[in-house]
């Protein structure tokens, strides 16, 4: 039974985000560790056997970042298009026009990282 006033997708959505954080909350609770009296050796990092050396915090490299992002952009983008000329037939001209305007908007962007990409004082 649905309140009123509620569209039953609404209610759907509100119930499974509801089951969603008491799994959660579930979850958490019974796997959480349960030590009352944890010692400083067992709050330690722990690898393999190995002690731990260092305060275990390293600075990343990030010069690869945008160059991961746009792989990540144009790959969905990818799915997109392999999706489209799948049904190519099937859409005829009214689905060509809005998957130029797709290109139009996502090529300029891929065009430009190329050419910083291609700059020598970026690496």
């Amino acid at each position: 039974m649905v309140a009123q006033g509620i569209p039953e997708e609404t209610g759907y959505i509100l119930f499974l985000f509801a089951a969603t954080i008491a799994l959660v909350i579930v979850v958490r609770i019974v796997i959480s560790p349960k030590d009352p009296r944890p010692t400083p050796e067992k709050r330690a990092p722990f690898e393999s056997g190995q002690i731990s050396s260092g305060a275990g915090r390293t600075r990343f490299i990030i010069q690869y970042y945008p160059y991961i992002l746009m792989f990540v952009v144009y790959d969905v983008i990818a799915m997109f298009l392999f999706a489209w000329a799948l049904n190519l037939r099937a859409l005829g001209a009214a689905g060509t026009l809005p998957i130029l305007v797709f290109m139009l908007v996502a090529l300029p962007p891929l065009a430009y990282a190329l050419h910083l990409a291609n700059r020598r004082e970026n690496w």
